[in-house]
């Protein structure tokens, strides 16, 4: 290994390229084989990691920098101890499946990341928003160059022309979260963000979530998307009558509290994840993601998770 490279010490089995893979930063880095991620983008453009053998090396960066956005910094299996014997055993169930799998964070380039997120609705992210981001953070450079940029240029889905739409009123919104490592973990800088992003057209609570767990590193936020929801109700994470978070009622009250006075609380899936498997919430849900996408979606179920 060259010596100009820096070994990462993380924890034991922590998988970088199935942790870029489930973020929503992956279109930010450049895949130079299956060993090396080079970031092309924004923050510590030109950095790299690197993984041989079971050890990973970053270079370019510094050490707090390379944890954050490799996922390193959070260790599943120590936060999985923290639950009840019952909920651990969902964790340990997705880890088969997915073992070193992390959360890769980005709380540098809010407004890639948000078009990363943004994009991904109702799409196949690692098909289409993947290359549609990645083009236009090649032509960018960073974020003053993607806000200049129309995203229609870049592909004929209505995702890119909802985006065009509303991208001027971003800066307004962003401006609420101080980029860089210390907006991580901050709940008033998340619930800033949310009350100027929910309000636009086309952005849902999901989009808001996930920007609080992949920008800020909330990881006890669980975007509720279709496979979190289909998934976490045949496996009995969840009751068959458990709703999706409501975009109205998110906008006034806040589901982190048990005391939040929403109306569907009891029944709110991101409520009852966050509530339930704290810190592992957003974990749960990244497994269930990339578990929906990339084998049920196929008809796969590698680790009879659906067996009754």
């Amino acid at each position: 290994m060259n010596t100009s490279y820096k070994r990462l010490e993380s924890w034991d089995d922590f998988n970088l390229a199935l942790s870029l893979k489930a973020s929503f930063s992956l279109p930010l880095f450049k895949n130079l084989n299956p060993n090396t991620f080079v970031k092309i983008y924004g923050h510590g453009s030109g950095m790299v990691f690197k993984t041989d053998g079971k050890s990973t090396y970053y270079r370019g960066c510094s050490l707090r920098e390379a944890l954050v956005l490799s996922g390193a910094w959070f260790n599943p299996l120590e936060n999985a101890k923290k639950l009840s014997r019952r909920r651990a055993s969902y964790i340990y169930r997705f880890w088969e499946a997915f073992q070193g799998l992390s959360i890769a964070v980005n709380p540098w380039d809010l407004r890639a990341m948000l078009y990363s997120i943004f994009l991904s609705k109702n799409t196949r992210y690692h098909v289409n928003t993947v290359k549609w981001l990645r083009d236009m953070v090649a032509e960018a450079g960073d974020e003053d160059g993607l806000a200049s940029l129309d995203p229609r240029a870049f592909g004929g889905s209505y995702q890119l022309y909802q985006l065009a739409e509303i991208k001027h009123r971003l800066d307004e919104a962003l401006s609420e979260v101080r980029s860089g490592l210390k907006s991580l973990g901050s709940e008033k800088a998340f619930a800033r963000v949310k009350a100027g992003l929910l309000p636009l057209p086309y952005v849902g609570s999901k989009t808001v979530h996930a920007f609080g767990l992949f920008c800020l590193g909330l990881t006890y936020l669980a975007p509720a998307d279709r496979h979190l929801v289909s998934i976490a109700k045949s496996i009995g994470v969840i009751d068959d009558d458990a709703e999706t978070p409501k975009k109205k009622l998110c906008l006034k009250y806040d589901c982190s509290t048990d005391h939040s006075g929403c109306p569907i609380f009891e029944k709110c899936l991101t409520a009852i994840l966050t509530k339930g498997f704290g810190a592992m919430a957003g974990w749960l849900q990244t497994a269930t993601y990339l578990y929906g996408a990339l084998y049920l979606s196929r008809g796969f179920d590698p680790i009879n998770l659906l067996k009754k």
